[in-house]
């Protein structure tokens, strides 16, 4: 039974498709072609880069090879236990409404799900990449990031440790430096299952100066960048804020949300400006990412904040 207090026509209004993909760890694997997002199809987890299309504008999508279609509660639903009553707990959650209670035996299916990696890899911090980025080798081994010379998953990118909040182990993820792959897997690639939504890539690096607060950005390349400035960084990994990273959050006397130029980074500021944050937005120029920006220009904009100094 549907509890009473969850409306599924307001759900839908608030919730899109790709919030709910971002907060599963499946939108990386897709890609932008104008309103709609296209890649291998979440639910059947097949490798077709053109079988599953979300159209953005509608709210709704559909898999060409057997899943059909629907809108973003139907995604949900199957996403989650399969029923309409635990998919309307999950949107709620994710529209800030209610909590999505979680039991023992959810929690172990998850565990089971996602196993660590905790051997660690040979990474190369003098990649070419990175000092495009304007990343130095020493943040680079700081937060053990570089490029990957050996056969795997992370073969030809640019891999990156990630750590949970506490700071155990979790694996890598990779930058694909491979423009075919870019085009027909999208620019990243994470570990299997991986609870992404669970984290904050950069928290545990950035605790000892936490209590002065913290920049969020999207990408792992905006911590390193604001992180060389002097200022704590996080990156929410996606373009939402899950109930566990927003724990995280509530706790930090100032969030400052440097969020990409572009119209995905714009709706993603205005939906955590409206949860209980305390954040203030900074709107970076129309298609660029805080990584895009020089020093001086980086820095002059975390001024303006008054994030520098603390």
């Amino acid at each position: 039974m549907i509890p009473s207090h969850l409306d599924f026509k307001r759900l839908k209004q608030t919730v899109t498709i790709e919030q709910v993909l971002a907060d599963k760890g499946l939108l990386d694997a897709l890609r932008k072609r104008g309103s709609r997002l296209v890649g291998p199809c979440p639910l059947h987890g097949g490798d077709n880069p053109t079988a599953f299309v979300v159209d953005v504008d509608r709210n709704i999508w559909h898999c060409f090879t057997g899943c059909g279609g629907g809108d973003v509660v139907e995604m949900t639903r199957r996403l989650t236990d399969g029923t309409f009553a635990g998919a309307a707990r999950y949107l709620a959650q994710l529209a800030g409404s209610t909590p999505v209670p979680r039991t023992p035996h959810a929690r172990r299916r998850t565990a089971q799900r996602f196993r660590p990696f905790t051997r660690r890899l040979r990474l190369d911090p003098s990649t070419a990449f990175l000092a495009r980025k304007g990343i130095t080798q020493r943040t680079a081994r700081r937060y053990e990031v570089g490029e990957y010379q050996g056969p795997g998953m992370l073969s030809r990118c640019v891999g990156l440790r990630l750590l949970d909040p506490l700071g155990r182990h979790l694996g890598y993820a990779g930058r694909r430096l491979d423009p075919d792959k870019v085009l027909s897997r999208g620019k990243w690639v994470f570990p299997p299952r991986l609870p992404k939504s669970s984290l904050l890539y950069g928290y545990h690096q950035a605790q000892h100066l936490l209590h002065r607060g913290a920049v969020v950005v999207e990408c792992p390349w905006g911590v390193l960048r604001v992180t060389q400035l002097g200022n704590p960084a996080v990156a929410l990994l996606g373009t939402s804020l899950s109930t566990s990273q927003r724990a995280l959050l509530l706790n930090l006397p100032k969030v400052v949300l440097l969020l990409d130029g572009d119209q995905a980074g714009r709706r993603a500021t205005a939906s955590i400006k409206a949860q209980p944050v305390n954040a203030v937005q900074v709107n970076l120029p129309e298609g660029l990412d805080p990584d895009d920006l020089p020093d001086e220009g980086l820095f002059g904009i975390l001024a303006q904040t008054q994030l520098l100094p603390f």
